[in-house]
């Protein structure tokens, strides 16, 4: 059995892959409370750009079986901010569908797949600039209740996720994601472009071995964490948005 993020052996994760793993806290985004199951570094990385890129999966579902402890205790329905169309189409998966199924199954919330429709295409957005960062044209197909939870794969700057919430609005959300990249800042602060943290680490992890990624975590309390997710068993069925 193979690595999930390395693919050397070891299954779901291999050791050095599990220790690299730092587990994300609550981050605010304004006032909009984002849940997040990792730190956008490293394995994280990797089993993210598996699931997006590779249509891995498994990798989604082991990153929901951790996103499925930062649900709120208020959450009414998951709703998946959805890839754009061409970006579905060329890549087989939507990756923010398939963690908002797994959550589910962990659940038992409600999925609402086509309650954001996303535009045809939007310019890439890991690394850009904050001017860059442009809201996206979603677009609301149903009346919602509060408490919806969007589901996401990756949160740098937020702009995103938010455009999702303008979409929905004025129905309360919260966010739940894989990663966070960097620390989102509350109340009024301004959110930093936090965009380059992961361009930067894509480039450095690039040419680098697992092995060198990892290294010993000592809070017990993540710790504890991680190897909830490794224990959890969700049904491995493919979802293509």
């Amino acid at each position: 059995m193979l690595c999930l993020a390395c693919a050397r052996p070891g299954r779901p994760l291999c050791c050095v892959c599990e220790r690299d793993l730092v587990v994300a806290s609550d981050r605010a985004l304004g006032d909009v409370v984002v849940g997040a199951a990792f730190q956008h570094t490293g394995t994280a990385v990797r089993l993210v750009h598996n699931l997006k890129y590779r249509r891995c999966i498994a990798a989604g579902h082991f990153l929901a079986a951790a996103m499925a402890e930062r649900v709120p205790g208020d959450a009414s329905v998951l709703v998946p901010v959805v890839r754009s169309r061409v970006r579905r189409v060329s890549h087989g998966v939507d990756q923010a569908v398939v963690l908002a199924d797994a959550v589910s199954v962990l659940t038992g919330l409600e999925v609402i797949p086509g309650a954001l429709e996303a535009p045809l295409w939007w310019k890439r957005r890991a690394g850009a600039s904050r001017d860059a960062r442009r809201a996206i044209a979603f677009r609301a197909t149903t009346t919602l209740p509060d408490g919806v939870v969007l589901v996401d794969d990756v949160l740098t700057s937020g702009a995103t996720v938010l455009s999702g919430g303008r979409a929905i609005a004025p129905t309360k959300f919260t966010v739940l994601v894989a990663t966070t990249a960097g620390r989102i800042r509350g109340g009024t602060e301004e959110v930093p472009n936090l965009g380059g943290d992961v361009a930067t680490e894509r480039r450095k992890n690039a040419d680098r071995p697992p092995a060198a990624l990892g290294h010993p975590r000592n809070d017990s309390r993540e710790r504890e964490r991680v190897h909830r997710a490794l224990s959890h068993g969700i049904p491995n069925r493919e979802e293509h948005g």
